[in-house]
């Protein structure tokens, strides 16, 4: 199927855009690190790493969140159809909000040290903490979450129906692991059946002869 670039709604446009750049912030801004610098010689020394190589926890929510959010803007196009019982909005807005949670807590609480002074007549001074890309990735999973509530409103999503989508996914998964099917149990209504057990054959009591009394 074509990308029909018509069929987006302002939702799914903000949607893509933000993906797209915090994708971009994701693998190519600076997050953390570390600089230091002397008065001597103008030495500058700096290190520093994007978020994907920083946080290796977090990392795997914020991608999964910008998988599942070009994804749907994708279905909105019409290059392919998914059903799910949990709205695309209500997907977008929920990992995008998870994802702002996460950043903001790397923003709040992160290792960071500062250090200056002056040795044998040189000035030196050194720092290690959160650069410019946190601080974009947090306005990108923002404006994510946003975009997903725009979505929600354009599919008339309320909380109420959040609510009973996650309850009918979470028991729908649970159903599917509660059943096992009959290759797991790894018997079959043959196997398990009992052959029957033939006859005992009889032999009849012999008569006795005649002219004779019991």
């Amino acid at each position: 199927m074509n990308f029909d670039i018509g069929r987006l709604r302002r939702s799914d446009r903000i949607i893509g855009a933000s993906a797209i750049a915090f994708f971009i912030v994701l693998f190519f801004f600076k997050w953390y690190g570390a600089s230091s610098s002397a008065s001597t010689g103008g030495f500058n020394y700096s290190v520093s790493a994007n978020g994907w190589h920083t946080f290796t926890n977090s990392r795997w929510i914020w991608i999964i969140t910008i998988i599942v959010a070009l994804a749907a803007v994708a279905i909105s196009a019409g290059v392919f159809a998914l059903n799910s019982p949990v709205q695309r909005g209500v997907l977008v807005a929920g990992l995008g909000a998870l994802s702002s949670i996460l950043i903001l807590y790397r923003i709040l609480d992160h290792p960071t040290a500062g250090t200056s002074g002056t040795v044998a007549g040189v000035h030196y001074s050194a720092s290690v903490g959160i650069k410019i890309g946190i601080w974009l990735g947090l306005i990108a999973a923002l404006a994510l979450t946003y975009g997903g509530y725009l979505g929600m409103q354009d599919e008339g999503t309320s909380l109420a129906d959040v609510r009973e989508q996650a309850s009918g996914a979470l028991s729908g998964m649970s159903a599917a692991v509660a059943t096992p099917s009959a290759t797991d149990t790894g018997a079959t209504s043959s196997d398990t059946s009992v052959p029957p057990i033939p006859p005992v054959p009889t032999t009849p009591a012999p008569e006795p002869p005649e002219g004779t009394t019991a």
